[in-house]
Formats: structure tokens, sequence, C-alpha cells
């Protein structure tokens, strides 16, 4: 009898878990349908109704954290990266996700303390000193905005970011020449970029 009890009790909470898994994943599956066509607040709605439930899950955190970000909703975005970070202390992706409405909220300084655990996870990260570059420039500390810009250029020679980041810290520094050349590779790598020709005609003045 006491076997019997057991196995229904266990019946019980398996069927309860995966209607649970159900809900969570049909919540998903509609949000990335509202994402496709751009309708980033009513993507994160339909997961926001079933948020308590999973407040624990971090997927669901991770994920309205970039739909928040993606609608323009800084503060809310960073809440719910903070939470998936909590929840996977070592997450890079939760500690990239969450610099994202940092830098919208200019938040350098907490920029600067994200970077700097990404790298003692995963050291020579080129994201992490590209960031890092990113914070100490707008900080108006060239010198190490330049010290970790060119380690990540080593890295990813023609990558779009860290050119005109490199770039736009060697015109602060005075270093026209150098900063050209970083400008005209970016140019190579997305002739038509807005970011690309503001550059581009600032240096050709």
């Amino acid at each position: 009898m006491k076997k019997i009890i057991f196995f229904l009790q266990l019946f019980f909470i398996i069927n309860i878990s995966n209607a649970q898994d159900n809900k969570l994943l049909t919540a998903f599956t509609d949000s990335y349908a509202f994402e496709t066509n751009l309708k980033y607040d009513k993507a994160a709605n339909i997961l926001e109704r079933v948020y308590l439930n999973y407040i624990s899950n971090y997927e669901i955190n991770y994920r309205l954290g970039w739909l928040r970000y993606s609608a323009g909703n800084f503060k809310e975005s960073e809440n719910y990266y903070k939470k998936a970070l909590e929840i996977k202390p070592l997450s890079l992706e939760a500690i990239y996700g969450l610099i994202l409405p940092l830098i919208g909220q200019q938040k350098y300084n907490s920029i600067i303390k994200l970077s700097e655990k990404a790298l003692s996870i995963t050291p020579n990260d080129s994201r992490a000193e590209y960031f890092l570059g990113l914070a100490y420039y707008y900080k108006k500390n060239y010198i190490k905005s330049e010290k970790y810009l060119e380690k990540a250029i080593n890295k990813y020679p023609f990558d779009l970011d860290i050119n005109l980041m490199l770039g736009w810290t060697k015109f602060a520094l005075g270093k026209k020449n150098e900063a050209k050349s970083l400008f005209l590779t970016a140019q190579r790598n997305s002739p038509y970029n807005q970011r690309v020709k503001t550059a581009i005609n600032l240096i050709n003045k």
C-alpha cells in the first residue's frame, strides 16, 4: 500500500513538473514570435505574466534582461540581468548582457567592475577588454582605454567596434594618423555604417 501511495505521489509530482515546463516553454515560444516582429514590450509581457512562478529561473531572467534592453527600458533590463547573474554567478553571457543597459545608463564604474570580473573568469577575453576600453574612454582615461583596446584588437584586427573605439581613443590622445588608419579599417569592414562615416568625416577635416 505504501508503495502504491509513493508511486501515485511521484506520478502527481511529475505531472505538475511537466505542466510547469510546458507553460514556460509556451511563454518563451510566444515571446520569440513577438520579438521577430520587433514587438519587444509584448515579448517581455508574455514572460512577465508567468514570471513569479519562475523567479529563480536563470533563462527567464536572462531573456527578460535582453527584451527590456531592446525596448529601451535600461533599468528594468539591469534588474533582470542582475537576477540572472545572482543565479549563475560565473555566467559570462549574463555579465555581458548586464553591461549593455549599464552602457545605456552611463554607469562606467560598474562596467569596469563587471569587465574585470569577466577577465578573472576568462583571462584575455577580448569582449571584457573592449568594454574596459570603452568605459575608460568615457571616463576620459585615454591611456587605460588604449591599453585594453590594443589588447583586444590584437586578437580581432578587423572588428568594427574595436577599430572605431580604439580610433576615437587614439584621436583623443592626439595620435591622428593612427586614428585615421583604424577608421579606414572600420570603413573597409562596414562602408555604409553611419558611425564610420562620422569618424571619417572628422578625421578628414
